[in-house]
């Protein structure tokens, strides 16, 4: 939470900033992706930092889980198993029933600790980009996993988030576009609604998206993540590094843009950075650059507004 001022025909107003701030803590320290030890203790900064509202975690152990519910009482948690999907080649769109039916396993387990948590929203992307023939299939796959999974997860009140990829530029999976995400998850919500999409503001360049697209899909916007694209010699990749690094995409006048469409569509969700520490970086100076770089495109978007 932050407020923040900004001086209209010689007037200073002051305002609040209106959703929930998130912070993807498995990125901002990314070794808590191959641990689920000393969680606690790693996210301590954040966890104890009054401008973050929620936090995003992956695997958590129950000795570090009790640590973190001391800070229940102003802090929420989500989890994002995206490093199962990316990183451990867990398949929900696989067209092999067995792959899926494995996958469809895994998903529901990190479920069901969610749930037993008293998490309420729990995100995951598609699997890999399969060949020409095989997307219409994998779509199919995905919906049925994405409805199973959401059947499990109603009895403990978990919303299902689907995050967009980029389909051939870094990651390349197979939900990118908005209009294909749109697509599995109507499917979906006609069995289930407990599913949304989760856009990210970084993957809007490697998609050829821009914030104002969301118009046509307010109903399904669930969670939204900020963050930066990479540019490296002309290609791009979704390495989330901090704003301003070299090579970074995304700006304040980017955020500013996406803050004036949600408001315009009356989002009401929260809004999470997704930055990573680059080489020999401070979590801390990533930490602290996308914060002003909040604070100044809601005073951009608020200047507008009041003009």
């Amino acid at each position: 939470m932050f407020y923040t001022s900004v001086c209209v025909k010689d007037l200073e107003l002051i305002s609040r900033f209106p959703w929930k701030i998130g912070i993807v803590g498995f990125m901002v320290y990314p070794e808590l992706q191959k641990t689920n030890r000393g969680v606690a203790e790693k996210l301590k900064p954040i966890l104890e930092d009054r401008f973050f509202d929620l936090v995003e975690l992956y695997d958590v152990s129950d000795d570090d889980w009790r640590i973190l519910e001391d800070y229940r009482h102003r802090v929420d948690f989500a989890v994002g198993v995206q490093p199962d999907i990316l990183a451990k080649g867990v398949n929900p769109s696989s067209v092999d029933e067995s792959e899926r039916g494995r996958a469809l396993e895994v998903l529901k387990d990190r479920v069901r600790v969610a749930g037993e948590r008293g998490i309420k929203y729990l995100a995951l992307c598609s699997g890999p980009y399969p060949s020409e023939d095989l997307i219409d299939k994998s779509m199919g796959a995905l919906a049925d996993t994405l409805a199973e999974l959401a059947s499990y997860a109603s009895k403990y009140g978990i919303t299902i988030l689907l995050e967009s990829f980029d389909t051939r530029w870094d990651r390349k999976r197979l939900i990118g576009s908005l209009r294909d995400a749109a697509d599995v998850l109507r499917k979906v919500r006609g069995r289930c609604s407990n599913v949304a999409l989760l856009w990210d503001l970084s993957h809007g360049p490697l998609l050829d998206e821009k914030p104002e697209m969301l118009r046509e899909y307010s109903d399904l916007i669930g969670h939204i993540h900020i963050g930066c694209a990479k540019n490296l010699d002309g290609k791009l990749y979704d390495t989330h590094p901090g704003f301003y690094r070299p090579g970074s995409i995304n700006d304040e006048q980017d955020v500013a843009k996406l803050l004036e469409v949600l408001y315009g569509i009356g989002y009401n969700g929260a809004i999470s950075f997704e930055v990573r520490p680059e080489a020999g970086q401070d979590p801390r100076e990533v930490v602290a650059t996308a914060k002003s770089v909040l604070v100044r495109a809601y005073q951009i978007f608020m200047e507008k507004k009041l003009s």
